[in-house]
């Protein structure tokens, strides 16, 4: 054995003498032991040079080591931590010469806390000297006192080799054998060279080391491609490899696929016609321009209306977003596709590193790129339609529409790289969906699990998207997870109360995120003042991201599929302008918000009562009958009396032509009991912000829904009249079976929520709840909400009514939102406040029936009967067909003429420019003195062009020029309390 080490030491003396590089210590750590976790040797001697290693702390042999070294039997030292180390007092060479410094070390995962720093290899102090070190995620070389370097993205459980390198008073570092950055040398080096802790004792490294060498050369000498100790050979090999998946990816890019179009140049046309007024039938298509290398090709997707560009290269990286309406470029700067956060330790998808300047990007730059280590990689690229989200069947009176929109799907599946060994068997898929007519893009991820060990998702980053300052406020993102709480801001209208400071799951602010982007530091800051004058411009970077958790399990038979972001880029500033393509975007990817019903509405359960409400509503031509509250309806009531009266009941009314629900408090403000309601994340007891809710994560979703399946099976129930469904309430209990804690409550309860909603659909059911699911499949929510109105005279009513309708339609197109007709008071008996007698109160119940069905709101009318005299009948029929004659335009879009103020006339303005009926006008006069005047109305948004044919409520047709701006000066006569009608014709 002494034979051997002295023939060892002397291949290496005699190496030192020849080769170019010279050690001038070398340790390795080998055969420090034999047996994992034995306690490792007090004192470590170099297998060249000189410099006994002394032992702080209780470091052990760990039988593992890079690459090949471990298929020879060789391990490394495990430091813990925690204050385990080697040391000498005194440093090698001088400051002045050149050298090298390497080490192979593999970091571990769980002993790094937030903000904190781990102390790798320090020669000198981090004054004198140089220490490598980790912290954030990063490893750094830190020199000269407070100076560093970033030397790479720290992969733990993985083998790394970090060096610094001198030459000629230049600095540079190293990460298995890629240079990643240059530094000034320091001028002295402190007597000191410590592994794994620092020279003070407070800062230490919890991974493996098997090698350091410390070297130094003659300029010009030193290799990089042969001089560290890298393994060249399998560097080159890897090379190859990534090279060939690289060419193969390529080839299968070109290959075609469902609405994939080879070009040689990537399409940049600019858009002429206007898609809120035209028809914009260009197909959504993945143009994929013909690589002239074999190894980069750049993608887009594309409608004719926006564009998302790719380059593909190490990895994959968007590089532009178009709007081509105005030719506007949203993309600054390149980020990844996505982030998750796995086992605790985020990883980046896709992406691509070294930009040189994030406030614009070049061309020029793509080809110098890299990708990190520490991504997913993109593997593959599949197209395909876009998927149903949920089932759906046109019905209700609902606008025709393509279910799914017509469009195309890209989907984007990325792998770990070797250094990943973590997530070795995670795959990610990046989905997008383009749509035909619509300058928007969908985006979701998922996350699979090949292994045998599930992986705990704790978090997500499903878009982020670095903006270009001047389009913040023309990028309109929203997602699916979508409710009360996800969205509530404190500044919020809405019907929380907070104390004090509301943590995240109570105030979600959306998933939308725009924040600061770190990496971003040559924008100008302005004035404080400039800044509110500006709207914080930059705060332009966009996370689409949970407000808490996922915090989910993924195992190999349980995928995650993330909620979907969706992307509308806006062509201008202008609010009617921006509102009208959100309220188009619900239409084309939420066709069940066009479905229209007029309903009544009664509270009683006597089977007489209820027959003959049903006989009027039949006579006048009401198509939806809701049991209201109270008492409504309890939908897990399996009693075999409770279920025939309502079997009977909704018979009753289908055979009239009309569909049938009833209300219940459901989920929202009702606790079922303490085991299955929300337990409050600040008390632990059961508590939740909406009074007390169930957890619908709880034991309680496998008794309650079932039920309701039934109910609706042996009733015939075909609307799901829930007041409150999920609001967000968190739930921290442990033991609930659906969720494991607070971190993945919200999560698991939207999921249920969603599942009854999709499930709803199937059955073809119309779906008015208090919230905002309609990504998802809801129909209505509320117009606008507050219980206390519903107290105030018809006459309150009327005004009010009209101003939540032109507040309520800024963002919901009119049978998104529900409004009621008071024939009863709802809190209250006083006369003053319903309409009884109806014969008594004609006029005013006749106001407010052509207020409401004159908005095309979802109305019910809610009493103990409809009429009461020939004449009321007359009357209520009158505006009833006259609903049904024009519902095609009077549930389409509300152009916003002005607010309803009391002081002069409001009015109504649908438009349509893609049907025969372009446009209705609905004019109010809520003064005392008739007026007559000439009204401006803006009509181009009807998508007519210098001229309008006008009809009046007495059948006469009157044509009128527009001006330039196609505006209509229309001279109208109201009389006092009064309402007038127009149509508007071609």
């Amino acid at each position: 054995m002494r034979k051997k080490i002295l023939l060892l030491l002397l291949v290496m003396w005699n190496l030192s003498v020849t080769a170019k590089v010279k050690p001038i210590v070398h340790y390795n750590f080998g055969r420090v032991g034999n047996v994992t976790y034995a306690v490792a040797p007090e004192k470590i001697m170099p297998v060249f040079g000189r410099g006994e290693l002394v032992v702080v702390g209780r470091p052990v042999f760990y039988a593992d080591a890079p690459s090949d070294k471990k298929l020879k039997g060789e391990g490394g030292i495990l430091f813990n931590g925690n204050g385990d180390g080697y040391g000498l007092t005194e440093s090698f060479g001088s400051s002045s010469e050149n050298q090298v410094l390497e080490v192979w070390a593999k970091p571990r995962t769980g002993a790094e806390k937030a903000g904190s720093e781990q102390v790798l290899l320090a020669h000198g102090t981090g004054k004198d000297g140089y220490v490598f070190t980790h912290k954030g995620g990063h490893w750094y070389l830190t020199f000269g006192g407070s100076r560093r370097v970033e030397v790479g993205e720290v992969s733990h459980n993985a083998w790394v080799h970090l060096a610094m390198v001198v030459e000629d008073g230049k600095g540079s570092v190293w990460m298995n054998g890629k240079e990643a950055g240059t530094f000034k040398p320091t001028q002295a080096i402190a007597p000191c060279f410590s592994l794994a802790i620092s020279e003070d004792g407070k800062s230490s490294f919890y991974g493996e080391v098997y090698e350091i060498r410390y070297s130094t050369f003659a300029t010009g000498k030193f290799n990089p491609e042969t001089d560290f100790l890298l393994d060249y050979k399998k560097i080159k090999e890897a090379d190859r490899q990534r090279l060939s998946e690289r060419r193969e990816l390529v080839r299968q890019l070109e290959l075609e696929g469902t609405g994939k179009k080879i070009v040689t140049e990537l399409s940049d046309v600019r858009q002429e016609k206007d898609w809120l007024v035209n028809r914009i039938d260009e197909p959504a298509c993945l143009f994929v321009k013909k690589s002239a290398d074999g190894m980069t090709s750049h993608i887009q997707l594309n409608n004719g209306l926006v564009s998302r560009t790719f380059y593909v290269g190490e990895n994959i990286a968007c590089v532009g977003y178009k709007n081509h309406s105005n030719e506007a470029e949203f993309l600054r700067a390149v980020k990844p596709e996505a982030r998750v956060c796995i086992d605790s330790v985020w990883y980046e998808v896709g992406g691509l590193k070294g930009q040189p300047e994030l406030s614009y990007l070049l061309d020029s730059w793509y080809a110098g790129m890299e990708a990190s280590d520490q991504a997913f990689t993109l593997a593959k690229v599949e197209t395909g339609l876009p998927l149903k989200r949920y089932p759906w069947t046109p019905k209700y009176n609902a606008v025709p529409a393509d279910w799914p929109a017509k469009g195309l799907r890209m989907e984007m599946t990325f792998v770990p790289t070797e250094n990943m060994v973590d997530v070795k068997d995670i795959t990610v898929k990046v989905n997008y969906e383009i749509y035909q007519g619509l300058p928007l893009v969908a985006k979701w991820i998922e996350v699979i699990n090949e292994g045998e060990k599930p992986i705990l998702l704790n978090d997500m980053e499903c878009e982020v998207l670095a903006v270009n300052q001047d389009q913040v406020k023309r990028l309109h993102v929203e997602s699916d997870f979508s409710f009360a709480l996800v969205n509530a801001d404190i500044e919020g209208s809405a019907l929380m109360h907070y104390a004090g400071t509301p943590k995240a799951y109570h105030v979600g602010s959306s998933t939308t995120k725009w924040t600061v982007d770190k990496e971003y530091n040559t924008w100008a800051s302005h004035n404080q003042a400039e800044d509110k004058f500006l709207g914080f411009p930059h705060h332009n970077l966009l996370l689409s991201k949970l407000p808490m958790g996922p915090y989910t399990k993924v195992g190999k038979e349980t995928p995650f599929k993330s909620y979907i972001t969706f992307e509308l880029l806006q062509d201008s500033d202008d609010r009617e302008r921006q509102s009208l393509g959100h309220r188009r975007m619900y239409k084309k990817l939420a066709p069940q918000t066009t479905e229209s019903l007029i309903a009544g509405g009664i509270t009683s359960h006597d089977e007489t009562k209820l027959k003959g409400f049903i006989d009027q509503m039949a006579e006048l031509g009401l198509e939806q009958l809701d049991i209201q509250a109270w008492p409504g309806v309890s939908h897990d009531n399996l009693d075999s009396a409770y279920v025939q009266l309502w079997h009977r009941v909704a018979a009753y009314a289908k055979e009239r032509g009309i569909i049938m629900g009833g209300y219940e408090l459901q989920v929202a403000s009702r606790g079922r009991g303490k085991e299955v309601d929300c337990v409050h994340p600040e008390t632990g007891k059961p508590g939740s912000l909406f009074g007390q809710s169930v957890c619908i994560a709880s034991q309680w979703k496998d008794t309650y829904y079932p039920k309701m399946w039934e109910f609706f099976d042996k009733t015939g129930f075909m609307t799901y009249n829930m007041d409150g469904p999920y609001h967000g309430d968190p739930c921290a209990s442990a033991v609930h079976p659906h969720h494991t804690g607070l971190e993945d409550s919200q999560w698991q309860q939207w999921k249920t929520q969603v599942e009854v909603i999709h499930e709803l659909q199937r059955r073809g059911m119309y779906i008015p709840i208090p919230d905002w699911y309609f990504l998802n499949g809801q129909n209505a929510t509320g117009m606008g909400y507050r219980e206390a109105s519903a107290n105030l005279t018809p006459q309150q009513q009327l005004l009010l009514g009209r101003q939540y309708i032109y507040d309520g339609t800024w963002h919901k197109i009119p049978p998104m939102g529900w409004m009621t007709l008071q024939l009863v008071g709802f809190y209250t008996n006083d006369p003053r406040v319903g309409l009884e007698p109806l014969c008594e109160n004609l006029d005013r119940y006749e106001t407010q029936l052509v207020q409401f069905l004159g908005s095309g709101c979802h109305l019910t009318i809610r009493g103990n009967r409809l009429y009461d005299t020939p004449e009321t009948k007359r009357m209520v029929t009158k505006w009833i067909d006259w609903f049904k004659k024009y519902r095609d335009i009077l549930t389409s879009d509300i152009i916003h003429v002005s607010r309803p103020n009391g002081r002069d006339l409001d009015c109504l303005m649908h438009v349509n420019p893609f049907i025969d009926h372009k446009g209705m006008v609905v004019i109010f006069n809520p003064t005392e003195r008739d007026i007559t005047k000439e009204m401006k109305l803006p009509l181009y948004y009807t998508g007519l062009k210098g001229k309008a044919t006008v009809m009046a409520e007495d059948g006469t047709r009157k044509t009128y020029s527009l001006n330039g701006k196609e505006e209509l000066a229309l001279p109208v006569s109201v009389k006092a309390g009064g309402t007038v009608w127009f149509l508007i014709e071609e």
